[in-house]
Formats: C-alpha cells, structure tokens, sequence
C-alpha cells in the first residue's frame, strides 16, 4: 500500500526539528542568556524552583546566587516587587510552568542522583530535560495538524502545509531551539482544541466539553489573551447564517454541555488567581506593570512591516495565509470560526505595546498558525493544478523558506545581525550569509554610511584635545590629553566645524577611543554625533553608537560618515555622547574630512 505523502512529510518534518534541536543548536548545550532556560523561558520556569527547591515563592532569595552562577538574564526579570505585601510577583503567568512541571522534576531527580551536578534548578540536568521534553509538544502539535487538515483537504496538499510550516515559517526555531518558550505548546493545543471541537459537534458528550475547558482554560493559564480561543468551539463548523441559527438553537438545547466547558476552563485559570492571592492578598494582578494595549491604535503597519522585527519581512512564507484568504472566503469550510479569531487575534496581537515583543513581532502569531493553515490549504489547492500560478508560488515557497532559513541561522549561529536593525542595513544583509564588513554594523544607526574606509577626501579638522580645556578632557588616555566621559561627564563639548563645504557631498569623521568596560544595553552605548543646524535650529543629525565596535579594554580608530544636506545650514557640530551610562571611554585624535 502506497505511503501517504502527508504521512512521508511528517516524518520529514520530525527529521527536521531533531537534527536543528540536537545537531544544529542543542540550546541545553549553551550557558548564560542562550541557554534554554533564560530570556522569557526563565520567567515562565520560575515558579518550580522558587517552589519545589527553594520553598521561597514569596521573597525569592534564591534568585542573586542563580543569575550570578547562571546569568539567565542581566538582572531580575522574571518577578517584580509588590508594592503592597513586599513580596515579589512572577511576570508571565503560571501556565507554562505547569507544563514543564514533568520535565523539571526529570532533571532535579537526575542532579539529585548525579553527585555532579547541583540540583539547583538551573544545572545542566535541568537545562537538557526542559529543552528536550518540550521537543514533544512540536511533534504532537506537527501530528493534529496533519489530522485535522486531512479532513478537509487532499493529502498533498496537507502534506505541503505540513513542511512549509516546519521549514519556511519561524515556527522551526521556537519548534526545534527556543522549544521552551510558549508558542510550540500553544500551537499544539490549538490542533487538539480544533480536533475535539470537530469531535464534539459529530458527537456531542459531556466527555468532549471536559477536554474542550481544559484545552481553553490551559490556553490561558500559559497566555491570559488566548481567552479567545473559546471562539474555535463556539463557533466551528458554522457556514452560514442558517448554520448559526441552528447552533444558537443546539446551545440553548445543550446549556448543560457549555456549562461544563466553562466550568472546566475556570478551575485552570483559577490556578492563576489563586497564586495571586497567596503571594500577594490580592485576587487580580497585572503582571506586566507599565505595558499595556493601545486598543484605538494597534501597530499594524509595524508589526508587520518594521526592519526591526516585521512578521512579514522575516516570515514572508506567512503573506500566503493571508493571500488565501481571498479563495477560503468563497470556498472554504469553517470559515466564521477561522475568520472571527484569525482577526481578533491580529487585533490583540498588534495593539500590544511592546509590539516587537522583545525582538521578533512574529512569534505572537506561530499559536494560530494551526488556523491559518485552513487559508494556506485553500490557496495551494485553489492553484496547484494551474501551471504558471504553480511556478509562481513554487518560486515564492522556494525564496520565502531560503529566508527562513538564513533568518534561523543568523539569530543564533550567524554573523548577520538581526532584530533593532536599521531600513539600511536590512536590504543590505537580507540573505548574505556573511556581514561583508564589521563596519557594516554601523548601518543600524547611520544610514549615510559608506562601505569605504579609504576614500581619500579633503582633510578640514584636526584636534588632539591637546589644548582643550573644557571640563570632559584630562590629561590620562591615548595621548597627552583626551574626552574622558562617565557617569558624571556625559557630553563632550561641541567641536564647530568652520569649512567650506560647498560642492561636497559627505563628511566623514574619525577618532580614536579606547574602553576599559564593555557597556551591553544598546540604548546607553556611547554615541559619536554629527549635527547640522540653520539659525540654532537643528535640520539633521547622524550617530553611531561606539559600544557596537568596542570590547573591554579596546582602542580602536573609528569613522562615522554624513551625507551633507541639500537645504541650507549655517553650522556643523561634533560631539561625543556617554548616554546615561556609567561605563568610562576616552576619545582622542578627532579627524574630519569632506568629499
């Protein structure tokens, strides 16, 4: 009997996700802020060691041993303090946790057991078995997937879906390497949701409402937003007014069955409330602090777009979803359910202010990639017997998932930098698998950048700060004397350019700096600026930040470039910013030219 080619692509697929997850980038392998537990996943993690180890839910005094032996994250993320009881409150719900709960009691059973590793929480044992036990929900997630679609579209087609998803979307690298953050075992339950919800309108038992509550109630116990994944039962298999007139109908007969799917649902999230309560005398907490939703202006055009994090720009295999929605609408089964959450979680997903979500916006949407799927099976379907319209998107499938890849490679392995980059520097390293210069980099925050470090222009300034008298130079650093900034010597003084710079079209500056601490926080890297005004009033600006091209203890020589205004200005500054940090640098030896 002929394999199935759906069946063939799942294995494929489960290929895939080991060799990325043990051969490629075995994370549990790694240490500090690319170890499996850190980022997020140390939030979500949290509650088990603070728990069963530390029996400290409430001070978390544990916590400075753990980022001191472990660096999760820089500093204490994972918890606030409360401003009523004094005790600290998990960030990120409990849900997650609750989910790697069986893992971490394998991992503290094998340190225990081991007489190597501390059973501390954050120990290799712990590391592997998180990182490895979450691999199962991606198989279990890719496994329903390929059900619940059989029943609705051809095997090839299923089988298509089953592999674009895998190997041109995102969900590969929270899939196989960040396996511990939230989407991989959101994606899963979303199948088993549309699973039992196809189950239950075949044949209605209390037994399907059960399952059902629990699968939205754990959906939110892990994510509080995905609440809306209660619209999936409601409303499945309607498709048309007559078939809502006739579930309105079937619920009020079955008010009993609903009432259980609730009941279910609320004794999960009443895990979370009752958390709250203990750690804190209050039932409702908002975790997040100072984020929130901007619900009258979601970031649309952003989150999709933006070169910092855009989900279509590094996903662009997910534009074909939505492109299929134009054949789903008039062909497609279950389309009020698909269309109704597929929108109201575009909606929360985009109002949310932190819309780049920590780095790439895309990762909010892999949970409803199981719906999205239903549109992509139509397209596919609609055109694969269409010759040039099969070409066309073989070509798309093929560039969409080559980006795909290149974007796995370089988040965690590569040399290309991404997420927080710059319109300049994305078009210039989109697909390069190499940075074809370290000074590229400095496109993240100057697009006037010229790749060209001999350009030979017209020297017009020189200053070694030698006579320099203003506050911020001392007699210590590269020579005689030179900028010192600090966290008490923020500014330079301004070094006012008096050229003739008609006819030339860049300027380019050059110093020398030397550092003693490497500052990390991108946002208070010290910054070498060039200023353009007319009549004291500022017409353009371009920085660099130093800190991109700087380690500890480095002295190096480096140029900034500016491409000079068409419109008229009377005055061109210098200056040299430390941006609120605390981290020391000279600087000496400012050169400009023009060209």
């Amino acid at each position: 009997m002929k394999t199935p080619l759906s069946r063939l692509s799942l294995c494929i697929c489960y290929c895939t996700v080991l060799a990325v997850a043990f051969f490629y980038y075995p994370r549990w392998n790694c240490s500090n802020t690319e170890a499996t537990l850190s980022w997020d996943v140390s939030g979500y993690y949290m509650y088990l060691p603070a728990i069963f180890i530390y029996k400290d839910i409430n001070k978390c005094r544990f916590k400075d041993s753990i980022l001191d032996r472990y660096h999760p994250t820089p500093d204490f993320q994972q918890a606030f303090t409360h401003s009523k009881s004094g005790n600290y409150i998990m960030k990120y719900s409990i849900g997650q946790a609750v989910v790697m709960a069986p893992f971490f009691f394998m991992g503290h059973t094998y340190a225990h057991l081991s007489g190597t590793f501390p059973a501390d929480g954050f120990s290799y044992p712990y590391q592997l078995a998180i990182g490895v036990g979450m691999l199962l929900f991606a198989f279990m997630g890719l496994y329903y997937l390929r059900r619940i679609l059989l029943l609705y579209n051809r095997d090839g087609t299923v089988a298509t879906i089953l592999l674009l998803f895998t190997i041109g979307t995102n969900y590969l690298n929270y899939a196989a390497i960040d396996q511990a953050m939230t989407h991989s075992v959101l994606f899963f339950i979303y199948t088993l949701l549309i699973y039992h919800s196809i189950q239950f309108y075949k044949s209605p038992s209390r037994r399907a409402t059960i399952l059902i509550g629990f699968l939205v109630g754990f959906a939110t116990l892990i994510r509080p937003v995905e609440i809306i994944s209660v619209i999936i039962p409601l409303f499945w298999s309607i498709h048309s007014a007559t078939d809502l007139k006739l579930r309105m109908a079937f619920l009020k007969k079955n008010a009993y069955l609903y009432l259980s799917t609730a009941g279910v649902a609320a004794i999960l999230i009443f895990i979370q409330l009752l958390y709250w309560k203990v750690v804190s005398n209050e039932w409702m907490v908002f975790s997040y602090q100072d984020q929130g939703f901007y619900w009258t202006r979601p970031h649309i055009f952003s989150f999709l777009f933006d070169y910092s994090s855009g989900w279509f720009l590094y996903c662009p295999m997910m534009m074909l979803p939505f492109i299929g929605f134009y054949v789903y609408l008039k062909n497609g089964s279950n389309i009020l359910a698909v269309v109704l959450f597929t929108s109201l979680n575009f909606y929360l997903v985009t109002a949310w202010d932190i819309w780049d979500y920590g780095g790439f916006s895309g990762r909010a949407m892999i949970q409803s990639y199981p719906i999205l799927a239903f549109p992509f099976a139509a397209l596919i379907d609609k055109i694969h017997h269409k010759k040039i319209m099969s070409i066309l998107l073989l070509f798309l499938i093929v560039l969409f998932a080559y980006v795909n890849i290149w974007w796995t490679h370089n988040a965690h392995r590569g040399n290309v930098k991404l997420g927080g980059v710059s319109k300049a520097y994305f078009w210039e390293v989109i697909g390069r698998w190499q940075s074809p210069d370290d000074d590229i980099i400095k496109l993240l925050d100057n697009p006037d950048f010229i790749e060209n470090n001999s350009l030979g222009g017209k020297a017009v300034y020189e200053n070694t700060f030698d006579t320099d008298f203003s506050t911020n130079c001392i007699n210590n650093g590269i020579s005689m004397k030179s900028i010192f900034l600090d966290h008490s010597h923020q500014f330079s003084a301004e070094y006012v350019l008096n050229a003739n710079l008609k006819g030339m079209k860049f300027i380019r500056a050059t110093a020398d700096f030397k550092s003693f601490q490497k500052e990390w926080d991108i946002w208070k890297m010290a910054q070498f600026v060039i200023k353009y005004y007319h009549n004291k009033t500022e017409i353009k600006s371009n920085f660099i930040r130093i800190f991109r091209f700087l380690n500890a203890n480095d002295q190096k020589q480096i140029y900034m470039d500016s491409a000079i205004p068409d419109i008229p200005f009377d005055k061109v500054s210098i200056y040299f910013y430390n941006a609120n940090s605390d981290k020391k640098i000279i600087i000496d030896n400012l050169k400009v030219e023009i060209f």
